[in-house]
């Protein structure tokens, strides 16, 4: 197995501390923070080197949305699945998805977004 690269830990580094500093600022649940980091990193594991800066965005952005969209996702899927049991469990796992599919999903947003907006 590879060594990771001096830039891509350092990145990992940088967005840690910036999602403590944040989370508790905002007041973002850590539980979910902290899963999303670990899904966030594993999606950046399949992605091409980048620099160090891009790699603590991709990052701190991956976990933002995990953070903020993992409850959101839980009460929705309370409301219209009850009996998945909605609670921690369930939170942590869909922080953990959102945290691996961020780093695709933006990029996919972004680009549909401007094609919608270039049509009109």
């Amino acid at each position: 197995m590879a060594e990771i690269a001096s830039s891509t830990a350092t990145g990992i580094a940088l967005a840690t501390g910036a999602i403590t500093v944040s989370g508790s600022i905002i007041g973002v649940q850590y539980d979910a923070l902290l899963v999303g980091l670990a899904g966030g990193l594993i999606s950046l594991s399949y992605l091409p080197p980048m620099p160090k800066l891009k790699v603590a965005s991709t990052i701190f952005t991956s976990v933002m949305v995990a953070g903020f969209f993992a409850p959101v996702a839980e009460a929705i899927v309370a409301k219209y699945a009850p009996w998945m049991n909605a609670g921690n469990p369930l939170r942590m796992a869909l922080a953990f998805a959102l945290g691996i599919c961020a780093q695709r999903l933006i990029p996919l947003l972004v680009s549909w977004v401007q094609k919608k907006g270039g049509e009109q």
